[in-house]
């Protein structure tokens, strides 16, 4: 790869931008970002990755403690703002799980970031303009990054374009958009297009926004308008956070979302990310053979267990929410081997908690490591695991509530993948009764296998690519 460029960005970086790829005519150059948080970040790094491989350049904005991730597949990094100034997350836990809690995350977490990312990604299309006046850009950003939005929305353009480039959305969580058919993102309600349904759904969306999410609503556009921002009467926030761009390409496939007759035609569905592999460097713990040799046991084996992963994803980490009273509720079953996953590397259990013979902890394992083995999955519902569950073909049980968790696990229990325990902090009887159901009836594991080869078929990074090259010129 020829080298021609070199020069500091805003934080005095080196960094470095190649005029050809392989020898050949410049392909668009990629400029990527998502927000600064592993469930956002680490599907666009995926991205990223692969259009690597596939020849582009990519250029990724992200926050500092992603760095080495994305330098490692082969993309340029440019850093933004984090996601949680300091103090953010201790006063975000003052707040209640459930409205209060969601709220706080949509005004501080989300809508406070929107100048400092705009600003930073302006830096950054203003510094691959002047590097290469002539290279075509095209945008890939994930939702919840917002860096782009106000862009969408009339916000001055950065120095040197006369238009913004082209912009393809990545969406890593439920679809968040209003309609007809479906009650309003937030509470998890199970869609209804009857015509009883419609009316409930209506009344719900406008005592939502006159209600909980008013304040939200308001702060929200008054951010964009201090950006110079344009036209925000129409449409709600969440509707903007999709429906504003070239494309949104939803990361899953269609029998994992409500079905939709009012759907933007810019909302299409790409099927779920491959599998990546596991990083051949990862060293395994020291009791991984025993999960190992136990699938290498026939599967009508008498001596051959049950595996179940437990995980609670990276920020929720008390784990007496789901993590302990899993253990507690399962481990009394000798037909079972129980993973705990704690989601962060050094992380531990408490020292008084006594950990059961059946029971394996670890601080960072590969969920893929995991699923490839499992027989249920047991977490607190982001969409990750969701989407991790489907690419193993391993039906779940889910329990959360926070953030956007109640919409993935009534999509997941919609689609007949999973129960749905309808708590943050669910009883040991209940997740024992949950798995206990998954393992007995089998058509948990045929519909989330029906649903895995649904999205392996779909070939999301190839819908991906071709979407960059439609919009490519010549």
């Amino acid at each position: 790869m020829t080298i021609n460029h070199d020069q500091e960005t805003q934080n005095g970086q080196k960094s470095t931008v190649s005029s050809l790829v392989n020898g050949r005519k410049k392909s668009p150059l990629l400029v990527m970002t998502a927000a600064p948080a592993t469930g956002h970040t680490a599907p666009a790094v995926h991205v990223a990755r692969e259009m690597v491989k596939r020849g582009f350049e990519v250029i990724f904005m992200s926050a500092l403690e992603f760095k080495d991730s994305i330098i490692k597949v082969g993309a340029e990094f440019y850093e933004m703002s984090s996601l949680w100034p300091e103090g953010t997350l201790e006063e975000r836990e003052k707040f209640p799980v459930g409205f209060p809690r969601l709220v706080f995350d949509l005004e501080k977490i989300f809508t406070d970031r929107l100048p400092s990312r705009s600003a930073n990604l302006r830096s950054l299309l203003e510094m691959v303009k002047q590097r290469d006046p002539s290279r075509q850009i095209i945008m890939v950003a994930e939702t919840c990054s917002m860096a782009v939005l106000p862009f969408m929305y009339g916000a001055p353009l950065p120095k040197g374009y006369t238009k913004f480039p082209k912009v393809i959305n990545i969406n890593v969580i439920p679809l968040p958009v209003g309609s007809i058919d479906t009650g309003p993102f937030g509470p998890g309600l199970p869609p209804d297009s009857t015509e009883s349904g419609r009316a409930r759904n209506k009344l719900i969306a406008q005592l939502m926004e006159q209600g909980p999410f008013k304040g939200a609503i308001e702060h929200h556009k008054h951010v964009l308008d201090s950006l110079g921002c344009k036209d925000l009467t129409a449409g709600h926030m969440f509707d903007k956070w999709v429906e504003s761009y070239d494309t949104t390409f939803q990361l899953c496939s269609p029998s994992l979302e409500y079905p939709r007759s009012d759907l933007h035609p810019s909302i299409r569905f790409a099927g779920a990310l491959p599998k990546k592999g596991i990083d051949p460097t990862y060293p395994y713990p020291a009791w991984w053979s025993i999960i190992t040799s136990n699938s290498a046991l026939p599967p009508n084996s008498a001596d051959r267990k049950k595996v179940i992963p437990i995980a609670q994803g990276t920020i929720a980490t008390d784990y007496t929410e789901l993590i302990i009273p899993a253990i507690n509720a399962l481990s009394p079953r000798q037909d079972v081997l129980l993973i705990a996953m704690l989601g962060i590397r050094g992380a531990s259990l408490p020292p008084d908690f006594v950990i059961p013979e059946n029971t394996f902890v670890v601080d960072y394992l590969p969920y893929d490591a995991a699923l490839e083995h499992a027989n249920v999955f047991v977490t607190n519902g982001g969409y990750g695991s969701l989407m991790h569950g489907v690419n193993n073909g391993v039906p779940m049980v889910m329990a959360g509530v926070t953030e956007d968790k109640a919409e993935v696990s009534a999509r997941a229990e919609w689609a007949g993948l999973a129960v749905n325990l309808r708590t943050q902090r669910p009883t040991e009887a209940s997740i024992g009764e949950a798995v206990g159901r998954v393992l007995r009836d089998s058509g948990f594991k045929e519909r989330t296998e029906r649903v895995r080869r649904e999205n392996r078929d779909l070939d999301c990074l190839g819908i991906i690519e071709r979407e960059v090259w439609a919009f490519a010129k010549g």
